[in-house]
């Protein structure tokens, strides 16, 4: 057998209007896969144009300090997520408060982007944010 081997994550994508929602289940576990994951969902935004990504995270995994998260950021250099707002949802609830160092470094990198607990506060933010 020849080739990357898969995702250790499974994506989801619905279109809907200028948002763009995605579910990951599975595992995102590292800097390496959460680049493949950022890959994957900037790749669909760029397919359906949407204006908008809510990613509803339910995978389990470690997600990756300071140097990781910077990784990250310059490997999403030009794949088109500066130019959208992202909400992104720990649905487990267990990593809100070290993602949100992610939507910091993401800000300092001009990303238009936030963390949230919980679904209904990330629509909220979505729909009547600026835009």
């Amino acid at each position: 057998m020849t080739g990357a081997p898969a995702n250790p994550f499974s994506l989801r994508f619905h279109a809907n209007g200028r948002v763009l929602e995605a579910t990951v289940d599975g595992r995102v576990d590292g800097t390496g896969d959460l680049i493949a994951l950022f890959m994957a969902l900037a790749a669909e935004v760029r397919r359906v144009a949407a204006t908008c990504l809510l990613v509803n995270d339910h995978s389990e995994g470690v997600v990756p300090g300071e140097d990781g998260l910077r990784q990250l950021m310059a490997a999403m250099v030009g794949q088109g997520l500066q130019d959208i707002r992202i909400a992104y949802v720990d649905a487990r609830g267990t990593a809100v408060g070290r993602m949100e160092l992610g939507e910091i470094v993401g800000r300092e990198h001009g990303y238009d982007c936030r963390v949230f607990g919980e679904e209904s506060r990330a629509r909220l933010w979505l729909d009547y944010g600026a835009h």
